[in-house]
């Protein structure tokens, strides 16, 4: 799929506004929805931000098709605009899940998390790396058979796995590992470090660094002294498999981390 447009649509309104994007609701020729995916106009003459708009949809439609991943339909320009038409996920962020203590994600929570992690496991496979997993970026929806499907989105930050070193370090900071808030450094293992606060977050609604100040909190994720109060002290009802594999995780040394996240699914498939 490349960059010239294919799909016939009719938009209709515009759903939401975030920092770099403006996405709109579209319908296509045969009645499906889709989402409309477009880099804000006044950013168009940003080069860095134009790249990574576009960067993201193209790692995005690679790693397409996949049922834990917001697919893309088609990827390209409109004029001078980048733009994805990407699948529409009707649902909730695991982030609001989380704070409102949404009794579905009480039950299946290690549903979820299993699922965040095939979607992040396929994205590796394929030797790409996300650096921004939290929990806003994974949408829960229902199936229409009852089943809750959990989707990974935002594609803006990925990168190739060859690609060792962030000059343009971004994401959410709450979420960075020590390696990266330190030099910069990406790879695999940063999106393993991300998933461990979620999961960690999921699991206990709690989130295992924080602090008064931002600094309070950047020193206790990149400290070896500081060490993370197992998530089952919050939450009895986890297993110690699971309780193993969050601390994994969340280990300071790389070495000692989950290598990526093809590994930490195999671990998954034993709790």
């Amino acid at each position: 799929m490349g960059v010239s447009r294919k799909i016939h649509y009719t938009r209709r309104q515009v759903i939401a506004v975030g920092g770099m994007a403006i996405l709109s609701m579209v319908i296509q020729e045969n009645g499906k929805p889709l989402v409309l995916r477009e880099l804000k106009p006044n950013l168009r003459w940003r080069p860095w931000l134009h790249w990574r708009f576009l960067h993201g949809a193209r790692i995005r439609d690679a790693v397409s098709p996949h049922p834990n991943i917001v697919y893309s339909a088609e990827y390209g320009y409109r004029g001078l605009i980048p733009y994805e038409l990407i699948e529409y996920c009707p649902g909730l962020t695991l982030q609001k899940m989380i704070v409102d203590r949404n009794e579905r994600l009480k039950v299946a929570s290690l549903d979820f998390l299993r699922q965040a992690c095939a979607g992040l496991a396929h994205m590796h496979a394929h030797g790409y790396i996300h650096l921004d997993i939290k929990p806003e970026n994974f949408i829960v929806q229902d199936d229409g058979q009852g089943r809750a499907v959990v989707k990974l989105t935002d594609f803006d930050l990925s990168r190739p796995y060859d690609a060792h070193h962030d000059f343009h370090r971004s994401g959410t900071a709450n979420y960075m590992s020590p390696e990266m808030l330190k030099s910069g450094t990406i790879g695999p293992q940063a999106d393993v470090f991300a998933f461990g606060i979620t999961a960690y977050y999921c699991m206990t609604g709690r989130k295992p660094f924080s602090g008064e100040t931002i600094e309070a909190m950047r020193r206790q994720q990149t400290s070896v002294q500081y060490h993370v109060t197992e998530p089952v002290r919050h939450n009895p009802d986890i297993s110690p498999k699971l309780n193993q594999i969050i601390l994994r995780c969340l280990e300071k040394d790389t070495a000692k981390r989950f290598p990526n996240m093809n590994y930490l699914m195999q671990e998954f498939g034993r709790v």
